[in-house]
């Protein structure tokens, strides 16, 4: 019998009024039932349907503010038709049951304002009939992530955070404690989802309870409740991404694990609130380090090539590990530390990170106090395949890069405290001392007279590459690298060329330049990626990173403007940014095919990545005990 499921007043009928709804209905007739169910509240409204994997609709709002028209589920039943049937229960719960056993529930679903939790209890059903609930969602629409423990290659433990950017999160927990659910994640062509799926109970007289909760998931302080800081609400968790095939946090669930960015991560972590149940951020962070730690390879590492490990992989194209990725990892594994207080832990790695942070120490070929990229950055040096030394993978960083020297500065900073605590006191002495020693020689290596601002490179042949690179200079501001007469100075000079240039539109975020790169600076050759055919590359210019806007990197320019006592352009930076992930700015695809993380000074897209989660960063400068 056709059927539609009634869930009282509030929670409304699902008619055939959406196109998601006819999709649910179409499908459901196919396998000869027509039943759908809908419930809503002003933080979920989710849609089921008689057709596994059941969850045909879910849309969050962590704030319970109703927004709610935005549904990132991309449905695609199992195939062979449904064997299953709705049956309500009450306005609030409902049950899927078997035609062949209509007396079983197979599935319950129960619902309230701010939570749903489903129940599964092990019947005699016969094989493969006791179906799981799956939670498939699209990547063009949401990139969603599950923040959990991973027990295997997409197996997630639980609790666990079901995060949605710009929509907010679910906490997922499970009774039995530390149960395992399928988590999987693809870009490849035709695919682009990520999913959830719950496994139903396993035996005969067993039971599993999973509960989603939605959850704001960020710092408490005075006025963070207010209607400007809604985005920061929602979004503050929006750095962590894991990808459940490589089991560590990565650029976004479907993308590469990438060596130079996880300590960003492990920044925020110290600064986060418990995401779910027992489980913290640093958890995640202790995962993904320990990875790392047992040698694992990452986007900046010698060795992470295409299809690694069955990866999706970029691959990292160069002979020579990036130049910030010891740093970072180092960065990371003292942070998780000194936020953990774990010194057995500590104990068990430190000859890893040790043994880190004198490999990074060892590349000071010279003997300067500064470390050198194997590569020579010289102009016209670049080949397009070749990667220069950091995280700016496509300008030609190389030799003394102001970038990871300003990182390896930190890591040896952190290095030394983590040997202070372990009492390898030898070490903690000699990490200050190198650190030292990199401060007294960066200033003097990279400051550029003709511009009043730092350098990004010098290159072997002793030329400094300077193109207002605002994300540099403020790092140094923010790592204390800088003679405190200069800080005010360099940022005042920043932000009067930013002006001069005419960039003012700051919910697109920052750019990283602000002239263009020259042709025999930048790797690679095709304008896409900001490679320009002009020599002064100015026809590419604010494509991707040659001056494109992000938020990448923009938390370190909001301090250092805060260090230089420059409120006006700190505002004025913050409120844009704020407004752009209020917005949804840096999410999902534009009209010509190019994705938002990355776009002109004028807004167009030219991003790649769909979702790239760095920049959010920002958010944690909003946070006054962040210092």
């Amino acid at each position: 019998m056709k059927h539609t499921i009634k869930a009282g007043i509030y929670f409304r009928v699902l008619f055939l009024a959406t196109a998601l709804c006819m999709a649910c209905y179409a499908l459901a007739e196919e396998a000869g039932d027509a039943a759908a169910f809908e419930y809503a509240s002003s933080y979920y409204r989710i849609q089921l349907t008689n057709v596994p994997p059941f969850i045909c609709g879910l849309s969050v709002d962590s704030l319970g503010k109703g927004k709610l028209d935005h549904d990132p589920i991309q449905w695609k039943p199992v195939d062979g038709g449904s064997a299953y049937e709705l049956c309500a229960v009450s306005d609030t719960e409902v049950m899927i049951c078997l035609k062949t056993a209509p007396e079983h529930a197979v599935w319950s679903f129960s619902f309230d304002e701010q939570r749903f939790t489903l129940v599964s209890t092990g019947q005699d059903v016969g094989a493969g009939q006791n179906a799981a609930v799956g939670f498939r969602f699209g990547k063009e629409k949401n990139h969603a992530t599950l923040l959990g423990l991973m027990a295997a290659r997409n197996k997630s433990r639980l609790p666990a955070v079901l995060h949605l950017p710009d929509m907010g999160s679910l906490q997922l927990e499970a009774e039995p404690p530390d149960s395992i659910v399928d988590y999987a994640a693809s870009r490849k062509a035709g695919e682009n989802f990520i999913s959830v799926t719950l496994p139903p109970a396993s035996g005969r007289d067993s039971s599993i309870h999973y509960t989603f909760t939605a959850a704001a998931i960020h710092p408490r302080f005075p006025g963070v409740e207010s209607e400007r800081l809604a985005g920061f609400r929602r979004n503050y968790i929006n750095l962590f991404q894991v990808n459940p095939m490589a089991r560590v946090i990565a650029n976004n669930s479907c993308s590469d694990p990438v060596a130079f960015t996880l300590f960003l991560s492990s920044m925020l972590a110290l600064q986060t609130p418990p995401l779910a149940g027992t489980l913290t951020a640093l958890d995640l962070v202790r995962m993904s380090i320990e990875r790392y730690l047992e040698d694992m390879k990452g986007y900046g590492l010698v060795g992470y090539t295409s299809g690694y490990e069955g990866m999706e992989a970029a691959g990292w194209s160069s002979p020579n590990d990036s130049l910030d990725s010891y740093p970072s990892l180092v960065i990371t594994a003292c942070n998780y530390i000194k936020g953990s207080n774990d010194l057995k832990w500590a104990e068990r790695y430190y000859p890893k990170i040790k043994a880190w942070m004198d490999a990074q120490m060892l590349r000071d070929y010279d003997g300067n106090g500064l470390v050198e990229y194997e590569l020579s950055g010289d102009s016209g040096s670049w080949d397009g395949v070749l990667r220069p030394a950091n995280w700016w993978d496509t300008i030609g960083f190389g030799h003394e890069d102001a970038f990871s020297n300003a990182l390896t500065y930190e890591a040896l900073n952190l290095a030394a405290m983590t040997a202070a605590r372990l009492e390898q006191n030898e070490d903690a002495e000699r990490y200050r001392r190198l650190a030292a020693r990199l401060n007294a020689a960066y200033f003097t290596t990279f400051y550029n007279p003709e511009t009043g601002v730092l350098a990004g490179w010098k290159s072997r042949d002793g030329r400094l590459h300077d193109y207002y690179f605002l994300f540099l200079n403020s790092m140094a501001v923010y790592y204390g690298l800088l003679p405190d007469e200069h800080v005010t100075p360099i940022m005042k000079t920043l932000w009067d060329k930013m002006r001069e240039e005419g960039y003012t539109d700051f919910t697109l975020g920052l750019p990283g330049n602000l002239v263009s790169v020259r042709r025999e600076d930048y790797t690679h050759p095709d304008r896409r990626w900001g490679g320009g055919s002009l020599e002064d590359g100015s026809d590419a210019f604010q494509r991707y990173e040659n001056g494109g806007a992000s938020i990448n990197w923009s938390y370190f320019t909001v301090k250092a403007f805060r260090k230089a006592g420059l409120e006006g352009p700190l505002n004025t930076i913050m409120g844009g940014i704020l407004t752009g992930i209020d917005a949804g700015a840096f999410q999902g695809s534009c009209d010509n095919g190019m994705t938002k993380d990355w776009k002109t000074w004028t807004g167009e897209c030219w991003g790649y990545e769909g979702f790239l989660c760095d920049g959010y960063l920002a958010l944690l400068a909003l946070n006054p005990d962040d210092r």
